[in-house]
């Protein structure tokens, strides 16, 4: 596997957009009626300022930052010495029956993330996962199938809509209920993680290395590499229980999935009871002060919470584990570094993953516009084959859907006013399959480098799966649309 291989296959991607800037023209949408604005081709500077606007964006630095926080968090742990022995309990547990894990593993990661959409922190369970995965003797393809890539599928069979920053985009835009098609919704959800168990279960084997078989140095080299377990080091073996480790990773978890999903959009309320204990708390007065609103100082109540609450509870949770264990501030410092040095190049790849994203919606213009117009153009009216290739187009580029949401929101709702229903489902079923298929989507890319898999391996082993989703997804699309 060569170095850096999903770094050179997002660079790849920009590149060729670059290149296709000089020669597509551009546009804007107004109305749904298309204005072409002419070409806006990416100059040679523009080839280093953008590379460094995306890493001084904080949106898309906190990313990162969330990445290397990840990693400290499990270097504290890995200093505890408990985390090892806690992994090596699971996996001893599951030993004879290690597939079962698999499947546990892939429907835990597909339902929380078909409920929730949010990925980051269902990624903080991956690392203790993917160590299991590999302690039972599978691959690191295995163990990103059934992580993150679980992960993705969940996101593409998304129930309860998008959910950034506690709000619900599909119903920002379009005023959709959540509920809306929930049926198709579920149907599908089913059918993809179905095909995703059949897929791991089917091509997931132990692997043993045989110590009499004679192997050349090259293949000793692979053999050495395949057992290196990322975000998990060896430690000496301590009589310490791991018990307070779970508790506190798990409360911090289930914190903050509470925290960050939109509560009174999913429930369809204007308040929480998590408003109310927050309103409750923040009025608290003594003698005139306002003593827990100056503590809790801008925090968000639970529902509304954001990368950047998300950020604080992942460093709290490192500060609180090495006070648990005993580990002086230094050494859970320095322990935390360690971790984070080894995340930093998964954090680069996920700050560069949106370089492209930065670029087209800085634009006033885009060429992203000009081909949607051409596409919806070769029909008179509502195709769902012109809006799914609009949307797996314009996902390469709006890696973030959101963004995606907004750049077609004006022809949508001026074309297909009647059809909104059918382009949300299509929106979402296309945009989270394109997220497993293109080097911008920062959640195949992390797991990626997280596991050292370069990005045409992801292709060449997984092009059956990604085949078997699409269709899977085109065939409800077609009942949606029909029915």
């Amino acid at each position: 596997m060569k170095k850096n291989s999903v770094l050179k296959a997002i660079v790849i991607t920009f590149l060729i957009y670059v290149v296709a800037s000089w020669i597509i023209p551009g546009g804007k949408f107004a109305s749904g009626v298309f204005s072409n604005s002419g070409t806006s081709p990416v100059g040679i500077s523009d080839l280093f300022i953008y590379p460094i606007s995306t890493f001084m964006t904080s949106i898309f630095v906190l990313v990162g930052i969330i990445v290397l926080l990840i990693g400290g968090l499990y270097g504290v742990m890995n200093k505890t010495g408990v985390y090892q022995n806690y992994v090596e309990k699971v996996a001893k547990k599951f030993k004879g029956k290690e597939k079962s894990f698999l499947v546990i593993s892939v429907l835990l990661f597909a339902v929380l993330a078909s409920l929730t959409t949010l990925t980051l922190p269902l990624f903080v369970l991956v690392p203790f996962f993917v160590a299991v995965i590999l302690t039972l003797g599978f691959n690191k393809m295995t163990a990103m199938l059934s992580t993150v890539g679980a992960i993705l599928v969940g996101n593409m069979g998304t129930i309860f809509g998008y959910n950034t920053g506690g709000y619900s985009y599909v119903n920002y835009f379009f005023g959709i209920k959540l509920t809306e098609n929930i049926a198709f919704k579920i149907v599908l959800f089913v059918l993809l993680t179905a095909v995703l168990l059949f897929y791991v279960i089917k091509t997931s084997k132990i692997e043993k290395v045989s110590k009499t078989k004679k192997t050349t140095k090259k293949e000793e080299k692979e053999t050495k590499e395949e057992v290196i377990i990322p975000l998990y080091t060896k430690a000496k073996t301590t009589k310490k229980s791991s018990t307070p480790l779970v508790i506190v990773v798990i409360l911090a978890f289930v914190i903050s999935m509470v925290g960050m999903f939109n509560w009174a959009g999913a429930l369809g309320v204007e308040k929480t009871i998590f408003d109310t204990l927050h309103s409750n708390i923040t009025s608290v007065k003594l003698n005139g002060y306002p003593l827990f609103a100056n503590i809790l100082g801008s925090l968000n109540a639970l529902g509304y919470w954001s990368n950047y609450e998300f950020a604080m509870l992942l460093a709290l949770t490192t500060i609180v584990l090495g006070f648990v264990y005993n580990l002086k501030l230094k050494e859970t410092f320095e322990a935390a570094v360690e971790g984070m040095k080894e995340m930093l190049p998964v954090a680069v790849v996920a700050i560069v993953a949106s370089i492209l994203l930065l670029v087209v919606n800085s634009a006033t213009a885009t060429f992203f516009t000009a081909i949607f117009n051409a596409l919806f153009e070769l029909t008179k009216g509502f195709n769902f084959a012109t809006m799914s290739l609009a949307t797996l187009i314009g996902s390469i580029g709006y890696n973030d859907f959101p963004y995606l949401m907004n750049a077609l929101y004006d022809p949508i709702t001026a074309l297909y006013a009647s059809k909104v229903k059918e382009v949300a489902y299509i929106l979402q079923v296309i945009y989270g399959f394109t997220m497993m298929l293109v080097p911008t989507s920062v959640g195949l890319v992390i797991g990626l480098e997280y596991l050292g898999i370069s990005y045409k391996e992801w292709l060449k082993q997984n092009w059956k799966l990604l085949l078997s989703l699409f269709v899977v997804a085109i065939i409800l699309i077609i009942v949606v649309v029909l029915v």
